[in-house]
């Protein structure tokens, strides 16, 4: 079986849960298509799918994530076996409110409008729909009139090798706030995005600073984009520190140090935070509605999003209650354990199998293993805008360049080194030499 995974989300991918989904699904089947030889993946640019070549190279496309309720390009209905990930449609959900101005929502009705329509129309056409929870499930049969039985639900997961406790917690906090030079206290973090409204953040920062009036020392870290308007009122804000756009390392060590994870979210679909969060047994302060009750279970404390009271008084109870702190933290790390990318991998190509029903009995994985590596080290390259330098190698279809350049600097790239790790054994049996390269 050789499968397509669309891997390109654009320019600006490498910030999105769109690129971290997709990176982390390639990887982990790539580590299954080594283990298994029963079938090859290979990454494909969104925009292709559907063009003729690509149907004809692929017996299954899949695309991880559509981030939204946009239906995908008519043309890939053409694709032999085409399964979605479709997670988080809180636009269609909350209207207005997932919003930040009146003007956004004026200009994004009417496109919702037009888009909707299309899953109930068009999706007897795709071989299934992966729902990351149970509510995201029920969201889309009840707001895209979509059959139930068209959905399955296969959850998406945390890196545990990065996202995990840190045995020496005091040095590390130690050290975190010397790096950002911040005074030693408790602290909750917020993990944000730039659609502050659908974050929740003016009732977060208010709930804050109604928990701070009734006496806790807590500060709260606030990292990620953040708009103007936002960074203004947490200015306003005692013990509110933005820290803004911060490495993986660094947002590690924080989430591993921090009392909580604080994400009140009007709505989520699932919520990659609380899984990392729960990942390094750290409890999380998250609504009572849609997809996070579904996630963290009984490892936090769940609050009406619209009640900046009720979040203000989680805060205080987390605060100042030592006991319940920690066994929140042996919760959410032993419910982490639920969420791993390996798992969403193995439920993925099962299901795509049960859709398949050829048999794989013939299949040469020696062959198809070259098509597939040389597709992908083309749409890598082209991921990454500061590549001019290989344009033209792939115009002349210099593939030994390529590959010379994927060995030097592709798989240490973090953007794209998940979609050229399965290929590494490759890579250097091509390049006729071993070198040495960090997973």
């Amino acid at each position: 079986m050789r499968i397509g995974i669309a891997t390109d989300y654009g320019k600006h991918a490498n910030a999105s849960s769109l690129h971290l989904i997709a990176r982390k699904v390639f990887l982990e089947m790539g580590k299954l298509m080594n283990e298994k030889k029963s079938f090859t993946i290979a990454a494909l640019k969104y925009q292709d799918i559907g063009i003729g070549d690509v149907n004809q190279h692929f017996d299954c496309i899949n695309i991880p994530n559509m981030g939204g309720y946009r239906f995908p390009p008519l043309k890939a209905l053409t694709s032999n076996n085409l399964s979605i990930g479709l997670v988080g449609i809180d636009e269609v959900v909350l209207g207005e409110q997932a919003y930040e101005t009146k003007p956004q929502w004026a200009i994004n009705k009417p496109i919702i409008e037009k888009e909707v329509p299309k899953w109930e129309k068009y999706s007897n056409k795709i071989s299934f729909i992966h729902a990351s929870t149970n509510s995201d499930r029920e969201q889309f049969i009840k707001y895209l009139k979509i059959h139930k039985e068209k959905i399955c639900i296969i959850p998406y997961g945390t890196d545990h090798e990065i996202f995990r406790p840190n045995l020496n917690r005091e040095d590390a906090r130690k050290k975190i706030f010397s790096r950002f030079f911040l005074e030693d206290a408790p602290y909750f973090i917020h993990v944000s995005e730039s659609n502050w409204a659908r974050k929740n953040v003016f009732r977060m920062l208010d709930a804050f600073q109604l928990a701070k009036s009734k006496g806790i020392k807590h500060n709260l870290i606030i990292v990620g984009k953040m708009k103007p308007v936002v960074a203004e009122r947490a200015n306003q804000i005692k013990d509110t520190i933005s820290l803004g756009f911060v490495s993986e390392v660094d947002l590690v060590t924080l989430m591993q140090c921090a009392d909580a994870l604080v994400l009140p979210s009007l709505h989520e679909g699932f919520g990659l935070p609380l899984v990392e969060a729960m990942a390094c047994g750290t409890p999380a302060i998250t609504s009572n509605v849609y997809s996070p009750p579904e996630i963290i279970g009984n490892a936090g404390l769940t609050v009406d999003p619209y009640d900046v009271t009720d979040i203000a008084n989680k805060m205080i109870e987390i605060a100042t209650n030592k006991e319940l702190q920690e066994t929140l933290s042996v919760n959410a790390l032993e419910r982490s354990k639920s969420f791993s990318w390996k798992h969403t991998a193995e439920m993925l190509l099962e299901k795509m199998l049960e859709k398949k029903k050829q048999s794989s009995a013939n299949f040469n994985f020696e062959e198809n293993i070259d098509v597939a590596a040389h597709r992908t080290i083309v749409t890598v390259a082209e991921m990454l805008p500061e590549l001019h330098r290989i344009r033209r190698d792939i115009l002349e279809a210099d593939y030994s360049s390529m590959i010379s350049w994927t060995l030097e600097y592709g798989l240490e790239h973090p953007d794209v080194k998940d979609f050229l790790i399965p290929f590494k054994d490759w890579l250097i049996s091509q390049s006729g030499k071993e070198i040495e390269i960090q997973d």
